[in-house]
């Protein structure tokens, strides 16, 4: 996997890993990092950092295009 880049920050993991189905339906992986527990809960570090969503620095532009277009604001 190539060098990593932080295509956006989401207030939760709901919104996140929305966005990552959205990228990886359009043949973009990627990968999502947070202090929270997954899909097990929430700590309260992940109400204040939120969620990352990270992509391969190539496909940065395609990725970012899709994500504004749907979420765009959050």
């Amino acid at each position: 996997m190539e060098k990593l880049a932080l295509i956006k920050n989401f207030p939760n993991r709901g919104f996140a890993e929305q966005a990552k189905e959205l990228l990886l339906n359009n043949d973009i992986p990627s990968v999502l990092k947070s202090p929270d527990a997954g899909i097990l809960g929430t700590t309260t570090a992940s109400l204040f950092s939120g969620v990352n969503l990270y992509v391969e620095e190539k496909n940065n532009t395609r990725a970012s295009e899709l994500l504004n277009a749907l979420f765009n604001g959050i």
